[in-house]
């Protein structure tokens, strides 16, 4: 599932979680997993006749998200800091990261990870 929402400006790169901002309206970079989150899946857009910036986002399913840091291959549950997502099984996540698949070499932090957002 994914919606075009308002985003803070055109520098959130795809796969960057963000969450809901409502102290100014807008949707920004995720600082956790606190609130609902969602994964930018294309560039920010600029609309014409505002100047604001919109961005397809996921809020469910599978998506690719930014690794903050090396993610195990066994994958886990998902969690979120400063935008990207790292894996702590102690805690409950707001999602699932995908064991690394076949033939794929082990994941390090800015890489794209395929998360499924629940």
């Amino acid at each position: 599932m994914f919606v075009k929402v308002k985003v803070n400006d055109s520098t959130l790169e795809v796969g960057t979680v963000i969450a809901y901002d409502s102290i100014n309206a807008i949707w920004s970079s995720a600082a956790n997993d606190n609130d609902m989150v969602g994964v930018i899946e294309q560039a920010p857009e600029q609309d014409t006749e505002t100047s604001e910036w919109f961005a397809k986002t996921s809020f469910a399913g599978a998506t690719l998200a930014l690794a903050d840091r090396a993610i195990p291959d066994e994958g886990g549950e998902l969690c979120v800091v400063n935008g990207r997502v790292y894996v702590d099984n102690t805690a409950d996540g707001c999602g699932i990261i995908a064991p690394l698949p076949r033939g794929q070499v082990s994941r390090v932090a800015n890489d794209l990870v395929m998360v499924h957002l629940r």
